[in-house]
Parts: structure tokens; C-alpha cells; sequence
């Protein structure tokens, strides 16, 4: 069973993308910011992340970064899920680290077929 860590700072998103992720066969952890987000990584070891780019103490780009830095985590895909849907800020994620982004509001679906196909192609995953 695939792990995914859900990190945004809105416990109602995460509590809703944790739920829906439980219910087709994930399983989950979360982080309330992106400082949390790198803890979690490293005591979970997670198969993919999904990092909301907007978050207190520290944001999703800088975790995104440093999640990339460390030789443990490095390979794991991280996908932006944000509200920052500008050119410069999607290229700023993918400069970050992130191997793709869904936008919010979710599309759950499409967001799950992300998933899927970064778990099912391997952990370095391919900006679409």
C-alpha cells in the first residue's frame, strides 16, 4: 500500500484529501506547514507527497526544495495541489522540486490519475 503525505495548513483539506486517499487504498499522513512536511517525510518515507504551496512557518516551495536536497527523499515525487496557478508560480514549483500540480479547487479525480500514474512510473515522475 502506497503512502501519501498531504501537507496544506487548512486541517479541513487535509482531513478531506486524507478520507477520499483511505478510500480508494492509500494510506496517510499529514503536515499542517512545510517544516511539519519535511518531518513527516523523513519518519514516514513516503511513496509521493502532495504539497499545498501557501502554507505558514514555512511554504511549500522551500520545503519542496529541501525535500529535494536530502539524498533520502529526493526521488519521491512531490505534487503541487495549490491555488497558485500562474505561469511564474507553476514554473517556480517545478524549479522547487515538484514534478507536476493540480489546481484548487480539486478535481478529485484528476488529482487521484496524477497520483497514480507518478506512483506507477516510478518516484522521479515527469512534468505533464
Amino acid at each position: 500500500m502506497a503512502t501519501v503525505l498531504v501537507a496544506d495548513d487548512f486541517l479541513e483539506n487535509r482531513d478531506i484529501l486524507c478520507r477520499m486517499l483511505q478510500l480508494i487504498g492509500y494510506r496517510t499522513v499529514s503536515a499542517a506547514n512545510g517544516e511539519e512536511a519535511i518531518q513527516m517525510a523523513l519518519a514516514h518515507r513516503p511513496d509521493i507527497i502532495l504539497m499545498d504551496l501557501s502554507m505558514p512557518v514555512m511554504d511549500g516551495w522551500e520545503a519542496t526544495s529541501r525535500i529535494k536536497a536530502l539524498d533520502e527523499l529526493r526521488h519521491v515525487p512531490v505534487l503541487a495541489v495549490t491555488g497558485h496557478v500562474t505561469p511564474h508560480e507553476i514554473q517556480r514549483a517545478i524549479d522547487a522540486g515538484c514534478v507536476d500540480y493540480v489546481a484548487k479547487p480539486i478535481d478529485f479525480e484528476m488529482l487521484v490519475g496524477k497520483v497514480t500514474a507518478l506512483l506507477q512510473n516510478g518516484r522521479d515522475g515527469q512534468v505533464s
